[in-house]
């Protein structure tokens, strides 16, 4: 019997890599399923409206998953450089109901500067057909998935930033005194 279900859950990782290894290079991009949420504090975000701020890069995450933890611990910095820009981050915790508070929290703990939506039903995670956690959704102001990451490995966040930038508009440059005058 275990060696069933450990041939099933290959297959499944596997078929979940399949399925969205081509996001990253493939001409044709899929449209974010769009969503509303209620985050750990109780207030409720919908995807399309955070999406007219900036890219949105949702992530997968729970509890037990040591990987999605330290990825969310990992863009911390990189967050911290490059929100000014438009970048958003969501945590998307999918924990059971009954570990709302263990989450809360734990989030509370960390505190992570990301929107900490709860998925208790894991609506968002079907609609999006994660099967393995970490599993994020670089999305565009466009409501296209442009850049998938499954995993998580230490180093994997500069990777990650490569695909920010792609999506962002540049840094606003200060004025030197010269330019000032002219206006």
């Amino acid at each position: 019997m275990k060696r069933i279900a450990l041939c099933c859950f290959v297959v499944l990782f596997c078929a979940g890599l399949a399925w969205t290894a081509g996001d990253e290079k493939t001409e044709e991009t899929k449209l974010a399923s769009d969503f509303t949420l209620t985050d750990v504090n109780g207030d409720d975000y919908t995807l399309s409206e955070l999406l007219e701020n900036g890219p949105v890069y949702m992530e997968s995450w729970d509890l037990p998953c040591v990987n999605c933890i330290a990825e969310l611990d990992a863009l911390m910095p990189i967050y911290d450089s490059l929100k000014d820009q438009g970048l958003q981050i969501i945590a998307l915790s999918v924990d059971k109901p009954a570990d709302e508070a263990k989450v809360k929290t734990f989030v509370a703990g960390k505190r992570w500067p990301y929107i900490c939506l709860l998925d208790q039903e894991k609506e968002v995670m079907k609609a999006y057909g994660i099967i393995i956690k970490p599993t994020a959704y670089l999305i565009n102001m466009s409501g296209e998935i442009v850049y998938t990451h499954i995993g998580y490995k230490k180093g994997d966040e500069e990777r990650i930033k490569e695909e920010f930038l792609k999506w962002l508009p540049p840094p606003e440059t200060p004025k030197t005194e010269e330019e000032g005058k002219g206006e």
